[in-house]
């Protein structure tokens, strides 16, 4: 039935969309929408490879290679590069300690946990809002 009076309607050479395409592409924005936020695309600093040995009982028993990549502010991006030494020493210390505990029993390596465990220590080395994530591109332990 809608159909026929849409047809007829365009027969009779009205269109009934050409008035309501009007109305919706005039229409004003919502009160209290939200405005366009300009956002800025994710920036990186190349960490490059974490190697960490797991010892215990005194040897050697594994090593650990994580391949990292740090997502910073646009404009913090050199002087988280700058301070890269620093978060290679607080990772090495962190890791060395946390690892030996966490691969015990024959356990996985968890790339989420070492990951935002990571992130909290850029925040205590670096201070907060220099690093937004680490990125973890590719683990294994040998």
């Amino acid at each position: 039935m809608m159909g026929g009076l849409v047809g007829g309607l365009y027969f009779w050479g009205i269109d009934p969309l050409e008035k309501f395409n009007s109305l919706i592409g005039n229409a004003p924005a919502a009160p209290g929408g939200a405005a366009k936020v300009v956002t800025t695309p994710p920036s990186f600093v190349e960490y490059g490879l974490l190697s960490v040995p797991v010892i215990e009982d005194h040897e050697v028993r594994r090593q650990v290679e994580i391949i990292l990549r740090l997502e910073v502010p646009f404009e913090k991006r050199e002087i988280v590069a700058q301070n890269i030494p620093r978060l290679q020493n607080a990772y090495l210390q962190d890791m060395m300690e946390y690892l030996p505990i966490h691969l015990r029993n024959g356990r996985r390596l968890d790339p989420v946990g070492v990951s935002q465990r990571l992130l909290k220590l850029s925040e205590r080395t670096l201070g907060p809002g220099f690093v937004k994530g680490v990125l973890i591109d590719q683990s294994s332990v040998k």
